[in-house]
């Protein structure tokens, strides 16, 4: 499955500066009483974008939505699932993907979504697994050197 497929593309496409300014616009201009769709078009386009604490913010409002406006939420959890896996979050970004799965198990997007966070969980975890093993390879040298030293002090 993973990234072979072309239905997460919204993981590794950003959206343009100029695009994102559209949204932002429509977003500020209608201030407090920002509509939800408004709300929503400029989340997605904060999570397309490859600036982290747009991404976070992006994450942010649609957090708002999935809480505040239950017949949006299954909108939002692609996204929520999206956002999450940018920003490295892939606990997160499963649970949320999971959640739509468990209500669409034929949604292509989030089937690829899987794919792409299994990928990423499964390589950080031998990258941490490794980098684990050289620790502990270093602090048996320490170890044996402080301890032969301690010996020979006697």
């Amino acid at each position: 499955m993973g990234s072979n497929l072309p239905y997460a593309a919204d993981a590794e496409s950003p959206l343009k500066p100029e695009e994102l300014q559209v949204l932002r616009a429509q977003y500020d201009k209608e201030g407090h009483f920002v509509g939800v769709q408004t709300k929503f078009n400029y989340a997605w386009g904060l999570i397309k974008v490859n600036n982290r604490s747009e991404q976070q913010e992006g994450v942010r409002l649609l957090s708002e939505i999935f809480r505040n406006v239950p017949e949006r939420r299954r909108e939002c959890l692609y996204y929520l699932g999206l956002g999450n896996y940018k920003l490295g979050n892939y606990a997160e970004a499963r649970r949320y993907n999971d959640l739509l799965l468990d209500h669409e198990p034929g949604n292509l997007q989030a089937a690829s979504l899987r794919g792409l966070i299994d990928d990423k969980v499964s390589k950080e975890g031998l990258m941490g697994v490794a980098i684990l093993g050289g620790v502990a390879i270093a602090a048996g040298v320490v170890g044996s050197i402080l301890f032969k030293g301690a010996q020979r002090k006697r």
